[in-house]
C-alpha cells in the first residue's frame, strides 16, 4: 500500500501563532537530529494518534498542554490526506478529525472537526484494501479471528525507542497479548500466502462443515427412528387388525414396502370415523353409538352457547365504558346551559360577533344552545346500555344451563348402561382403546413419513459435501501453509543481505536467520548448529542491526506483492542509541549529555551503515516506501549517504514545540 509522510503539523491553542509544520520528502530516508528533551520522540506517538489509534502515547505536559491540534499530510497511490485530530483532554482521547482530501498547498491556520474516528478508520481501511471479513467466520469482531484492519497495521510502520534495539519483541505493541495474536493469525494473508478468494472460502466452509454435520446427525437420527418404527410395524397392524380396522389379513411374510402400504391405506379411510360393524356388537353397543353421537352435538351446542355469552360480555363491557365517557363529557362541559347564560346576560355584547348593536343575538345564541342540547340528549342515550343486551345475555345463560343439564342426563344414561352391561362395559373401553391406538398410531406414521423422507435430505448432504470439497480445494490449507514457509524463507534471505551491511557479529552474516511467524520471532543458529532466539544474541548493537534488516527485508518483500495492504513507511526512534555511553547516575543532565556523542569512530561507523543500508533498500525499491529516522546522530554521520534527507535539526533552541509558544 503506497502511503508516505509529507507532513507532520501541529497547531498551537493560541490562534494568532502560525502551526508548527514539519516536511519530509518521499522515497528518501528522512531524518529529524537533535538534542534529547526537542521532542523527537513524540513524533511517533503523534502520528499514530492521527492515524486513528484508540489510545494516545503523546508525551504529556509541554507538548500537549501548549497545542490544540495534531495532524498529518499523507501521500498516496490515489490522492493526499490532511488527517488532522483534536488534542486529548486529560485521559480521553478525541474522536473529532478534520479531514481533506486533494492536494494541500498551505496548511490552514485554524481548523474545525468535520470527521469521526470512526469514519477516518473506515477510510483509512478502503485505502489500504484490508478484506472486509474475519479468518473464519463472518463476525468481524470475532476476537483474535476478526477482521483485520488498518491499525493492526501499525505493527510494520513503527520501530519505537523501546522496540527498534528490543530483543524479545520485534514489532511496535505487541507487548499486547491481543494484537499479538491477532498479528499472527493475520501473518499468511500479509505475506501473501493467503489472498480474499481463499478468506472467502475459508468462512464458507466452516459454515458449510457447521450445516453439512448437522444435516448427517439429522440422517442418522432418521435411520434410527425409522428402523425401531418398521420392526414394530407389523405389530400394529396386527393390532389394528384385532380392532376391525383392516379389511384384510396380514401375511406373516410380508414385505416393508407391503405392510406400509396397508398402514397408509389404513390411514386413508380415515378410521376416527370408522363403524363397526353388526355382527360385531350387540343392541348395547347400538345404544351406546347413538349416545356418543348425541354428545358430539351436545358439545357443539354447548360451546356455541360459550361463545355467544363472552361476545354479549365484552360487547357490554365496551359499551359501559363508552357510555361512561360520554357521561363524563357531558356533565363536566354543559354547554348548551353555558351558552343559554350568555344570552341571557342583558347590555353585554354579543358573544358570536362582539357587537352590542346586534339585536338577534339572543334568538340566534338560542338557536347554538338548542343545538348543543339535541347532542347532550343523544350522548344521553348513547351512555345507557339498552335493555336487550340483558335480555340476549339471559337467554343464552338459560340455553347454557339447559345443554349442561343435558349433557349431564346423557353421562347419566352412559354410566348406567355400562354399569347393567358387562359386555357392554367391555366394548366401550375396546373402542375408547381402539381410538387412542388410532391416534398414536397416525402420529408415529407421520413423522415415519417425515423422518424416511431421506430423499431430499441425502440430496443436500450430497450438495453440501461437493460443496465443502470444492471450498477445501479453494481454501488448499496445504498450499497456504507451503506458501507462507516459502515466503517466511525468502524474507529469511532478505534478513541475511541486509545484515551483510550492518554492524553485526560476523558469524550471523553467514547463515541466514529463520523468521517465524507462529511467535513473532527471529532465530538465529548457534556455532553448536542449534537455532536459538534473538534474545539468547549478545549485544545490543546485534538487536538493532536484526531489526533494521527486518524492516527492510519485509517492505522489499511486501511492495513485490500485487496488493500489500501494509503502507510503505518506517519510522525509527533513536536506532543509534545502543552506541552511545551510559550516563552517571544522579545529578541533573548537562548540555553535552543532552546530546551525547559516540565515543569512537567505529560507533559512528556502526550508525552510518543503518543509514546506508535504509537508503539502499529504499533505492533498491526505487522510492517505493519512505524511512523516517529520529536521532541525535547528525549530518557527521550520515551528511554524504546518497538518500538521506535532513528534515530537521532541533538544536540551540529549535524544538517540536517552539519557544514562544510556552
Amino acid at each position: 500500500m503506497q502511503l508516505q509522510i509529507i507532513r507532520l503539523v501541529v497547531w498551537p491553542k493560541k490562534e494568532s501563532i502560525t502551526p508548527r509544520i514539519v516536511k519530509f520528502e518521499p522515497g528518501v530516508v528522512n531524518v529529524i537530529t537533535g538534542a534529547s528533551r526537542t521532542g523527537k520522540s513524540a513524533i511517533i506517538p503523534i502520528i499514530d494518534y492521527c492515524l486513528g489509534s484508540g489510545e494516545c502515547s503523546i508525551p504529556i505536559d509541554t507538548i500537549r498542554d501548549n497545542a490544540s491540534w495534531y495532524g498529518i499530510q499523507v501521500r498516496t497511490a490515489i490522492e493526499d490526506l490532511l488527517i488532522c485530530r483534536r488534542v486529548p483532554q486529560g485521559n480521553t482521547v478525541s474522536s473529532d478529525f478534520f479531514l481533506v482530501r486533494g492536494s494541500v498547498d498551505e496548511i490552514p491556520t485554524k481548523i474545525e472537526a468535520n470527521e469521526r474516528l470512526d469514519s477516518i478508520k473506515h477510510i483509512l481501511n478502503g485505502i489500504s484494501g484490508v478484506p472486509y471479513l474475519g479468518l473464519g467466520s463472518d463476525d468481524e469482531n470475532n476476537g483474535f479471528q476478526g477482521r483485520l484492519s488498518f491499525r493492526d497495521l501499525m505493527a510494520f510502520c513503527f520501530q519505537s525507542q523501546d522496540i527498534v534495539a528490543n530483543q524479545n519483541v520485534l514489532f511496535y505493541k505487541m507487548h499486547s497479548y491481543e494484537h499479538r495474536e491477532k498479528l499472527k493469525n493475520w501473518f499468511p494473508y500479509i505475506l501473501g500466502a493467503e489472498n480474499f478468494e481463499i478468506l472467502v472460502a475459508r468462512n464458507k466452509l466452516a459454515e458449510t462443515e457447521r450445516h453439512l454435520n448437522r444435516l448427517r446427525r439429522e440422517y442418522e437420527k432418521a435411520k434410527v427412528i425409522s428402523e425401531n418404527w418398521l420392526s414394530n410395524l407389523q405389530s400394529n397392524l396386527k393390532l389394528a387388525e384385532e380392532y376391525g380396522l383392516l379389511e384384510q389379513e396380514i401375511r406373516e411374510n410380508a414385505s416393508t414396502d407391503e405392510l406400509v402400504d396397508v398402514a397408509k391405506d389404513l390411514l386413508d379411510r380415515n378410521p376416527s370415523k370408522i363403524q363397526t360393524t353388526v355382527k360385531n356388537i350387540d343392541s348395547s353397543n347400538k345404544e351406546f353409538e347413538r349416545l356418543e353421537a348425541i354428545e358430539r352435538t351436545l358439545s357443539i351446542e354447548i360451546a356455541t352457547a360459550k361463545k355467544k355469552l363472552s361476545d354479549i360480555g365484552r360487547l357490554k363491557s365496551g359499551l359501559m365504558d363508552y357510555g361512561n365517557s360520554v357521561r363524563r363529557r357531558r356533565d363536566r362541559l354543559h354547554i348548551s346551559e353555558w351558552v343559554k347564560s350568555m344570552a341571557s346576560t342583558d347590555g353585554q355584547p354579543c358573544p358570536t360577533c362582539g357587537s352590542l348593536d346586534h339585536k338577534n343575538s339572543g334568538e340566534e345564541v338560542g338557536k347554538i344552545a338548542s343545538a348543543f342540547l339535541q347532542l347532550e340528549n343523544d350522548a344521553r342515550r348513547v351512555s345507557e346500555v339498552p335493555t336487550s343486551f340483558a335480555r340476549e345475555e339471559e337467554k343464552w345463560r338459560t340455553e347454557l344451563a339447559r345443554l349442561l343439564e343435558h349433557r349431564r342426563i346423557l353421562q347419566d344414561r352412559v354410566d348406567l348402561l355400562v354399569a347393567r352391561d358387562k359386555e357392554a362395559q367391555a366394548q366401550f373401553q375396546r373402542r375408547q382403546s381402539m381410538f387412542i391406538f388410532i391416534g398414536q398410531f397416525r402420529t408415529h406414521f407421520e413423522y415415519f413419513t417425515k423422518l424416511n423422507n431421506t430423499g431430499d435430505l441425502l440430496a443436500e448432504i450430497k450438495k453440501l459435501e461437493a460443496e465443502l470439497k470444492e471450498l477445501s480445494r479453494i481454501a488448499d490449507i496445504r498450499g497456504v501453509q507451503q506458501r507462507l514457509e516459502n515466503a517466511t524463507h525468502v524474507v529469511s534471505g532478505l534478513i541475511l543481505a541486509y545484515l551483510q551491511t550492518l554492524d553485526l557479529e560476523e558469524k550471523y552474516q553467514k547463515v541466514a536467520p529463520r523468521f517465524d511467524v507462529k511467535d513473532l520471532s527471529i532465530k538465529v543458529l548457534s556455532n553448536e548448529n542449534n537455532w536459538h532466539y534473538l534474545g539468547e544474541v549478545g549485544s545490543a548493537s546485534n538487536w538493532v542491526s536484526f531489526h533494521i534488516a527486518l524492516m527492510c527485508a519485509l517492505q522489499e518483500f511486501l511492495l513485490g506483492l500485487k496488493n500489500s495492504p501494509v503502507p510503505s513507511f518506517v519510522i525509527f526512534d533513536q536506532p543509534s542509541q545502543v552506541y552511545f555511553p551510559r550516563r552517571s547516575k544522579g545529578g541533573a543532565l548537562s548540555g553535552d549529555e543532552m546530546d551525547p556523542k559516540f565515543q569512537s569512530d567505529e560507533d559512528s561507523a556502526a550508525v552510518r551503515k543503518m543509514f546506508s543500508t535504509l537508503s539502499a533498500c529504499i533505492k533498491k525499491q526505487k522510492g517505493m516506501w519512505q524511512a523516517i529516522v529520529l536521532d541525535h546522530a547528525d549530518s557527521e554521520v550520515y551528511g554524504d549517504v546518497d538518500g538521506v534527507h535532513e528534515a530537521e535539526e532541533w538544536r540551540n533552541g529549535l524544538k517540536l514545540i517552539p519557544v514562544e509558544w510556552l
